[in-house]
């Protein structure tokens, strides 16, 4: 698709675009306490809807896949199974999720599928799926509208016709909130604008977005409010929005009541970290071969579809660690849980030696459920500008498509993008946000 905007044109609508969202909340919180912008790339992704759409069937799919697997795995998988998704857990996490599947009315409402773009052209590919923080619902609106705005002001439009666009492009944070209505009407509730906490912890780094999500949820009817578990009184709240992990939480809190009675508090999402354990995803994958794990399960066939376009994901073992060495470029190891893009090792940005070190050291280390073994996606890359506080800086960066979806009445769909030098693409690691614009949406700007 031929681009809009080109040169001085592009770098002046990347500008105007990142200063409005800077100023909404795109930024990110240090420890200590300072508030750090997040870099917009002035190019956006231009998906269209149809791409859009496959992306959320897909992640659909993977999700209620992994659901459906892990049920079965906790109650007849093997021993390596059982530690990999129990045993990372401990205290208050490990009680909560310990009524995962006795006592909440639904494991998981709102997810988020990570997928990757193969540099030689093809399908999205999925890396591992976000069930506890699914965030970027503001941050992605906050990319995509600013620029919306930015280009129809650079293309002479007036306001009423830019906002006009950004409601054609649509909101991630509506669709998050219609979600969060229709659970609490499904639970019973019979207010129309239920009133909504935001529980993360004290210093969270995405306090920008938070605010903007309440700032939504308050322009549209609800009194809603962003608090920390110490300060969230549960039973006070028609719906509790969780944006904190669970070890983060002090059980004396108050908060810490309705982690554990999920069945009495309209609670999104219940504690649900074992549906991330990147071993679930393994054995997901391993359901493209094993026909009978697949129908022991219980996936249908669009979830053993997209079990099989998954990159060949398996537990690392010492039978596997041979072909890991002699193909080295091909694998990625990652420890089964952990977040933020930490312990992952990409085979091909590694020498011979080190590589077999991280193979043995990887074999090694059981903690948080060990490690498992990923073919490696070579993601696409392309030129782009981005837009920093202190300026301008072009260069090649890949770009991942993070993808809305969940169970319950009403699911969220959506993409997010980021952008980043490393392939390990990761906000809070340096990387940035591209605005995800609609193909139609683009092409009315044009």
């Amino acid at each position: 698709m031929e681009p809009i905007f080109e040169g001085d044109a592009l770098a002046a609508v990347g500008r105007a675009a990142a200063e409005r969202a800077w100023a909404g909340g795109l930024t990110v919180a240090r420890p200590d306490g300072s508030v750090v912008p997040i870099p917009l790339v002035a190019e956006p992704e231009v998906p269209s809807r149809e791409a859009l759409a496959a992306a959320a069937r897909e992640a659909q799919a993977i999700l209620s896949g992994a659901v459906k697997l892990v049920r079965h795995l906790l109650l007849h998988g093997d021993a390596r199974d059982r530690a990999a998704l129990v045993e990372p857990f401990e205290g208050l996490e490990a009680e909560a999720m310990a009524k995962l599947f006795a006592e909440a009315p639904l494991p998981v409402l709102h997810a988020r599928v990570d997928f990757l773009v193969p540099e030689g052209g093809g399908p999205p590919r999925a890396l591992e799926l976000n069930a506890t923080i699914p965030a970027m619902s503001g941050y992605a609106d906050l990319a995509a509208h600013a620029w919306i705005r930015a280009a129809a002001a650079a293309r002479g439009k007036p306001p009423r016709e830019a906002e006009a666009l950004v409601a054609r492009c649509g909101s991630h944070m509506e669709r998050l909130r219609e979600v969060l209505v229709a659970y609490y009407r499904a639970r019973g509730g019979t207010r129309e604008r239920p009133s909504i906490a935001i529980v993360a912890r004290p210093g969270d780094a995405q306090i920008g977005e938070l605010r903007c999500l309440q700032a939504h949820l308050a322009r549209m009817g609800h009194a809603a409010a962003n608090l920390v578990p110490a300060a969230c009184e549960p039973e006070r709240w028609d719906v509790l929005y969780r944006h904190v992990w669970a070890n983060r939480v002090d059980p004396a809190t108050p908060f810490a009541r309705a982690l554990l009675a999920p069945a009495r508090h309209v609670l999104v999402n219940p504690v649900n970290g074992l549906l991330e354990a990147k071993a679930l995803f393994a054995r997901l994958s391993e359901c493209a071969d094993d026909a009978a794990l697949a129908g022991r399960a219980g996936l249908d066939a669009e979830e053993r579809a997209a079990a099989a376009r998954l990159p060949i994901t398996r537990r690392l073992t010492p039978a596997l660690a041979p072909r890991l060495l002699e193909e080295r470029a091909r694998w990625v190891l990652k420890r089964s849980w952990d977040y933020g893009g930490k312990s992952v090792h990409l085979g091909a940005e590694e020498a011979p030696e080190e590589w077999a070190r991280t193979v043995e050291a990887a074999l090694g280390d059981a903690r948080g459920g060990g490690f498992v073994a990923q073919e490696r996606i070579f993601a696409a890359r392309r030129a782009a500008t981005r837009v920093t506080p202190e300026g301008l800086d072009s260069g090649m960066l890949y770009r991942d498509l993070s993808t809305y979806c969940g169970l319950g009445p009403s699911r969220a769909d959506g993409s997010v993008v980021r952008a980043a030098a490393s392939p390990v693409v990761n906000i809070l690691g340096g990387g940035g946000l591209a605005p995800v614009v609609p193909a139609d949406v683009y092409e009315a700007l044009r």
